[in-house]
């Protein structure tokens, strides 16, 4: 497993990592048991992943992958969990509902501290009114040991061009050690500002739903590049894929890999051996004349799935 620096914090995360979210959410809508999301967790370490990805909006997230990661060491491992502000009613405004967060999560994941703490799905024209009132909150949190990092994530339906990360890292660089969004075959918009902007600020990016939804369907993949009037003969990016769907999966993280700016690519399959081809792809560089044609032919690609 290769390895990258969360900015300059010293602390090295695996290129690899896994996020209980996505159309598993850990197994729950596989019908993965705790015995099963034990023995997925502990391939998942044996493989070298070393970051655990969750929120208090995956269901039953944060609790099973607590119980799921007992009997490995605390620092064998790092947990990156979200709070989210929308609510039902609105945009939470009351500082305390972050904390009541931070602390339920605490109690669930079975720990005394996350490793990352995150604002989930945070719209830019929110965020003005979110760093005012909650920056100081997750600071002090940070001060009181509950949380080592802080970071915010992307509210990717609304926002695939990805302005609300790259408001982030242009208002508060110092502030937020990570920002979560998605840089893919399907989805190149990154690169032109928000990749560039965590390179300059030394901000990590947390690479999500690389290959999902649009690579790993067929029909989902051929719609889309009609829409952008590529009316290819044959299955779309057949060249990338020579007809082989997994294929195609392998090459996109493999892509999802190559900037130097993404410190890690979450994964959310409840498939150890999906699991496990994963990490052989990025363990490997995707061939220079693929990277190459991927990046000219799709670089204002900007899907949202």
């Amino acid at each position: 497993m290769q390895y990258r620096e969360i900015g300059e914090t010293g602390i090295k995360v695996s290129l690899l990592s896994y996020g209980t979210g996505g159309p598993s959410q850990f197994g729950q809508k596989t019908g993965l048991d705790d015995t099963g999301r034990a023995t997925l967790v502990s391939r998942a370490i044996d493989l070298g992943i070393n970051l655990f990805d969750t929120a208090e909006d995956y269901g039953e997230s944060e609790g099973m992958l607590g119980r799921a990661l007992k009997g490995h060491a605390r620092d064998s491992y790092l947990i990156g969990t979200k709070w989210s502000y929308r609510r039902p009613d609105g945009i939470a405004t009351d500082p305390k509902t972050a904390t009541r967060s931070l602390e339920q999560s605490l109690r669930l994941l079975q720990t005394d501290y996350v490793d990352i703490f995150q604002i989930h799905g945070v719209r830019p024209e929110h965020y003005d009114l979110l760093s005012e009132i909650f920056i100081p909150v997750l600071q002090k949190l940070q001060e009181q040991g509950k949380t080592r990092l802080l970071g915010v994530t992307e509210m990717l339906s609304t926002d695939p061009k990805h302005y609300g990360m790259s408001l982030c890292m242009e208002r508060h660089p110092d502030v937020w050690d990570s920002v979560m969004l998605k840089y893919g075959i399907m989805n190149q918009w990154a690169a032109k500002r928000a990749l560039p902007l965590a390179g300059s600020t030394t901000t990590a990016v947390l690479n999500m739903a690389p290959v999902r939804l649009t690579l790993t369907r067929q029909e989902k993949l051929s719609e889309r590049m009609n829409e952008w009037g590529e009316k290819a003969g044959g299955q779309a990016l057949d060249w990338l894929s020579h007809g082989d769907p997994s294929k195609l999966i392998h090459k996109g993280y493999q892509f999802a890999a190559e900037p130097k700016e993404i410190t890690t690519v979450i994964s959310g399959t409840s498939n150890i051996k999906h699991l496990e081809a994963n990490v052989d792809a990025v363990n490997k560089a995707l061939p220079a004349n693929d990277l190459l044609r991927l990046k000219s032919e799709y670089a204002d690609s900007a899907s949202y799935d």
